[in-house]
Order: C-alpha cells, then sequence, then structure tokens
C-alpha cells in the first residue's frame, strides 16, 4: 500500500467521523427542540382551555387498540 492510498484511506475514515458527529450533533438538537414543540403546543392549548383528546376510545366503541374497526361476526 502507498503513501497515497494511506492519504485517502486515511480521508475517508476522518470524514465517516466526521458525519457520524454531525449525526448525533443533529439528534442533540432535533429531540429537544421537537419536545420543546410540542410542550409549548400543548401550554397553548391548555391557556385557550381546548381538551386534549381523549387517550383512549370509550368502553362502547367497536374500535379495536390498533384503532381498527372490529366487527362482530
Amino acid at each position: 500500500m502507498g503513501f497515497r492510498e494511506t492519504v485517502a484511506c486515511a480521508g475517508g475514515v476522518v470524514r465517516l467521523g466526521v458525519d457520524a458527529g454531525i449525526a448525533l450533533m443533529s439528534m442533540a438538537i432535533a429531540v429537544p427542540g421537537a419536545f420543546a414543540i410540542g410542550e409549548a403546543t400543548a401550554m397553548a392549548s391548555a391557556a385557550r382551555g381546548l381538551s386534549p383528546a381523549p387517550a383512549t376510545p370509550p368502553p362502547e366503541s367497536k374500535t379495536h387498540d390498533l384503532g381498527t374497526i372490529v366487527t362482530p361476526r
């Protein structure tokens, strides 16, 4: 392996490391940002007096846990 090949391989490894670091930094920014936006939206709707949607369907509903309609046979 010549000197140029060694330098090219090292450059490729460095580029992959930089790309991985950028991906981790973007996730470190995106996840808290999405959480903050969700919390701000929830607080704004609570301040306007809007009630949140129910988490589960009413018991008399014919909706399955996954949200699909279940028809009796």
